[in-house]
């Protein structure tokens, strides 16, 4: 790949991370105990390079990702695909920093709602995309 292809790619995929970020909610895909799938959709922000969900700690998904960390987020367009492979893990550490970004998108306050208790962080692995936004897998 020349530079010049790394540097479009490298722009479109802040172009589609910036799409995801924008979007209003997103599917969250996690693995149950016995293997079955989760999908369940939620709201997100994304913060320096990682997505964020607050979800109740005695959630399906909080005890998913208890035991499996593995998830996979999506965006509802099934014509312009957004899908994010990765891992997930608590990071009730990032509530300050998270607080002001869900009740900027949401009008939330993360901070006082005592049912959402359970922040994950979600590393990305793998985005893929395609569509009219553009075309591309990604592997980090």
């Amino acid at each position: 790949m020349t530079e010049k292809q790394k540097e479009t790619q490298a722009a479109l995929l802040n172009k589609l991370i910036d799409q995801f970020a924008a979007a209003d909610t997103c599917w969250f895909s996690s693995i149950r105990p016995d293997g079955r799938p989760h999908l369940a959709p939620i709201w997100h922000v994304w913060h320096e390079g990682l997505a964020y969900v607050c979800t109740p700690a005695g959630s399906v998904r909080a005890r998913n990702v208890a035991h499996d960390p593995r998830v996979s987020l999506s965006l509802p367009d099934p014509y312009n695909v957004f899908i994010l492979e990765g891992d997930a893990r608590p990071a009730p550490e990032m509530e300050d920093a998270l607080q002001p970004l869900f009740l900027d998108k949401y009008n939330w306050d993360i901070s006082s709602d005592v049912k959402y208790d359970l922040i994950l962080a979600i590393t990305p692995r793998k985005i893929m995309a395609w569509g009219d936004h553009g075309e591309g897998r990604w592997h980090f």
